[in-house]
């Protein structure tokens, strides 16, 4: 989803809502491609409520089983509207049955509803949980299923903000360093945002499935912050996993669903989701899908 004017640039003008010193503001990526956040902290009580939600989340992850392929599940909105976290806590619940990644599964979230169920979608939080995982699960006999969605950026940057308290952005490199420091070997990443399709190249290889909303030049659509889906989750996750299962199969189902829906509206450019399946990934995650049910 395009991102609107208020986060025309991520490291940037957006970067005034987090209160940020005004020579910092003016540097397209003050990190120098590093990953990292602007941020002012919560009120003291949701501090510690927060923390503890995460706290919770990564002591609540059930341990690998030797000999059993075991599935863990992090699932993210990194956008503070409504949308993201809806969408984000419902992929969560038609994946995690169908994979049987019950009791190993995370969901972060930059908020938006009336009351925060989640831990925040910080980089630290983010890190932290693939971290946590990555000493959970066996690298050789796990597999690792990863969701987020946000707006996107046109230079593949995925943004990540909190309304009002956090700004910050998720490049491919950062995500393929990280799940490489974790150790983590056998993944799916499936990511809902403008785009998107930019992730794809630092992260294929034999035992990654990357899904994307978008191609690398283009936006995705139906990240209205009042609808319940976007585009492509709606698509994919709810239309398309829910009633067939076949997590690849339902891409190409889900993507001629989208073209519909776009011609429907007008809405052009086409988003073009893209996909890439690793063979081993693909064996890994059939093989997740038959124990799940």
């Amino acid at each position: 989803m395009r991102a609107s004017g208020l986060i025309a640039a991520i490291f940037g003008a957006a970067l005034v809502t987090a209160a940020v010193p005004a020579q910092a503001q003016q540097q397209r990526d003050p990190f120098n491609g590093q990953f990292g956040v602007f941020e002012i902290a919560p009120q003291p009580r949701e501090a510690a409520r927060l923390v503890k939600l995460m706290g919770d989340s990564l002591e609540a992850l059930q341990p690998q089983r030797p000999g059993v392929q075991d599935v863990y599940m992090l699932t993210v909105s990194f956008w503070g509207d409504p949308v993201f976290e809806r969408e984000a806590v419902q992929a969560e619940e038609i994946l995690r049955p169908h994979l049987g990644a019950e009791g190993r599964s995370i969901i972060l979230s930059a908020g938006g509803l009336s009351t925060r169920n989640y831990a925040a979608a910080t980089p630290d939080n983010f890190a932290a949980a693939i971290g946590r995982i990555g000493e959970i699960m066996d690298p050789n006999e796990d597999l690792f299923v990863l969701f987020f969605t946000t707006h996107g950026q046109s230079d593949g940057v995925a943004a990540i903000r909190e309304h009002n308290r956090l700004s910050a952005g998720l490049r491919p490199a950062h995500l393929s360093l990280m799940l490489s420091q974790a150790n983590i070997q056998n993944r799916v990443v499936i990511i809902s945002a403008c785009y998107s399709g930019a992730f794809i190249g630092p992260l294929m290889s034999d035992n990654t499935i990357v899904m994307t909303a978008a191609a690398p030049d283009r936006s995705s659509f139906g990240c209205q912050p009042q609808n319940n889906w976007t585009f492509f989750g709606d698509a994919y996750f709810n239309r398309s996993v829910r009633e067939n299962g076949d997590m690849i199969g339902s891409f190409d189902r889900a993507k001629r669903l989208i073209a519909q829906w776009e011609r429907d509206q007008n809405l052009s450019p086409p988003s073009n989701p893209q996909i890439s399946v690793g063979a081993r990934a693909a064996v890994m995650l059939r093989q997740a899908e038959r124990s799940g049910r």
